[in-house]
């Protein structure tokens, strides 16, 4: 072999060793460019409750029953309030009633009945006043006795009494109603509107609806049982809204971004993989969880993350589940 051929041949292996080194090293990067963390699946659970007290009458799902946004899900004992109901629309029934005969003001029958009440009023007063003066002489003359000359003398006063409340029901019948009471009526009108919307929103409260489509986890209560005002009844999850959150260096994070791709493992499904998305960076750091073991880490600063699961239409990751996240980061240039 000639000089010149075993000088080629030493180029070309240092070319190839070069390459090889530079491949070996880009793998290295690229290994040290994938960031891995591990979790736990939590999801959107809301505690539902109802808004007022009383005794559970009936509740219609189980636990692990799907249910749907607006689905009605438990009722309390609604007997009294469905009586308060009532009571209450009758009593605006009889306020809208009033109101409209103080607007329309008196019929003319109704004025005439009140001249004639007017009428017969002052013909009892003017024969109890006679009575009286003929009462007053006979006892001046010690015809009678004092007592009855007292029987006499109320006798006046209740006829006079009589025709002043006769005199003015005719004059309000004449003027019509001041327009004070026709404010004070429509004030009552609106009082008692407000208590039928009150007495509708207790009775609606009775009663419990899923904000949400998702999924029953928890039933607290059961049928029977008197709770509070606010007391958890039942706890329903969105499983559409699932997610890991995990915990990732400072040293790292510059290379996370909101939306960025992830891959997601757990135990319980060695032989799978699931597709999720960065959702949430923490705009602070903090210090590793007290949970982390070792003290390296729990010393370590450390960005709040949530990795949204985007990739189980099985629902295979559920909530409390153990999982382990792997970023691919943003590679460095």
């Amino acid at each position: 072999m000639t000089k010149r051929k075993r000088a080629g041949l030493a180029a070309a292996g240092g070319v190839l060793l070069a390459v090889l080194i530079g491949v070996a090293v880009c793998s290295q990067r690229g290994r040290e460019e994938e960031i891995s963390a591990s979790g736990t699946v939590e999801a959107t659970e809301i505690e539902l409750g109802f808004q007022v007290p009383g005794r559970i009458e009936r509740v219609a799902v189980r636990e692990g029953d799907r249910v749907e946004a607006g689905q009605e899900l438990a009722w309390l004992d609604r007997r009294e309030l469905e009586a308060r109901v009532r009571s209450a629309r009758a009593q605006l029934a009889a306020a809208r009633a009033r109101l409209a005969e103080l607007e329309e003001g008196f019929r003319p029958e109704e004025v005439e009945q009140a001249r004639a009440n007017l009428a017969a009023a002052s013909q009892r007063l003017e024969d109890a006043r006679r009575s009286l003066e003929r009462s007053k002489r006979l006892f001046e003359g010690g015809a009678i006795s004092r007592e009855q000359l007292d029987r006499e003398e109320t006798a006046f006063a209740v006829a006079e009494a009589q025709y002043r409340a006769a005199k003015e029901q005719l004059d309000l019948m004449e003027r019509g109603p001041r327009i004070q009471i026709i404010e004070a009526q429509r004030a009552a009108v609106r009082q008692a509107e407000a208590t039928v919307a009150q007495a509708e929103a207790a009775l609606e409260g009775a009663v419990i609806k899923s904000p949400i489509s998702g999924v029953i986890s928890v039933q607290q209560r059961h049928p029977g049982e008197v709770v509070a005002a606010g007391v958890p009844v039942l706890t329903v999850i969105d499983p559409d809204d699932r997610w890991v959150r995990i915990y990732v260096r400072g040293d790292q994070v510059g290379r996370v971004s909101l939306g960025q791709e992830a891959e997601i493992r757990a135990d319980a499904y060695p032989d799978r993989v699931y597709r999720g998305r960065v959702v949430y960076i923490a705009d602070e750091a903090e210090f590793t969880p007290r949970n982390v073991q070792t003290r390296e880490d729990r010393v370590r600063l450390v960005y709040r993350m949530k990795v949204a699961v985007v990739g189980d239409s099985s629902y295979d990751l559920k909530p409390g589940l153990p999982a382990d996240v792997r970023l691919v980061a943003l590679q460095r240039r």
